[in-house]
């Protein structure tokens, strides 16, 4: 699982650190604070907001005019949530002494960091065909009315903004502790 690092002020670790010290069975409370930072992390996706509050940039005009199922377009909404394979990707893990949220997803950091993919300069054939107004349009080859041609794609970066998912809010370290507490009050003595 790839995850970010993610560190708590030296405040909220001390506390976290004394709460499970003081736990009967730390490996449940563990997985309760590991189930309310997933529960976090999939709310950010449905606010599209980082963990300081902060909305992520919108989409280019490119990626949203970019056509998707049955030819429509992608549209401005669900930034990261067209196929929710990342969505879907984020889990949680748990042991005794610790609590991790994360994804297995190679693409993931560059949407969690920020990045820029470097394309390089190619040729390729492909296959145009005429349509109505007299432009033309890519189809598959082999298409009646297609016409192959090569081309040449020059070399071109795409630069990805950072769009932070995974992290704790003020919110989370608040709600985090008093799971602790909660838990701690509810344990047998």
């Amino acid at each position: 699982m790839a995850i970010a690092p993610i560190i708590l002020d030296d405040t909220a670790s001390a506390a976290v650190e004394n709460i499970v010290f003081r736990a009967t069975h730390p490996g449940k409370l563990m997985s309760f604070i590991a189930a309310y930072m997933l529960s976090s992390t999939q709310r950010r996706f449905e606010t599209e907001s980082g963990p300081d509050g902060s909305r992520w940039k919108p989409l280019s005009r490119r990626t949203q005019n970019r056509l998707v199922a049955r030819g429509r377009k992608r549209g401005a909404l669900n930034i990261l949530r067209v196929t929710t394979a990342l969505y879907r990707s984020i889990s949680e893990r748990s042991d005794e002494l610790s609590a991790e949220v994360g994804t297995n997803l190679l693409y993931a950091a560059v949407h969690q960091l920020g990045g820029e993919i470097q394309h390089f300069a190619r040729s390729q054939r492909t296959t145009l065909k005429k349509v109505r107004g007299g432009r033309q349009r890519f189809v598959k080859a082999g298409t009646k009315g297609g016409i192959a041609r090569n081309i040449t794609i020059g070399e071109h970066t795409i630069t990805i903004p950072a769009r932070p998912y995974l992290g704790f809010s003020n919110e989370d370290v608040r709600e985090i502790l008093q799971i602790g507490q909660d838990y701690l009050e509810e344990q047998p003595q």
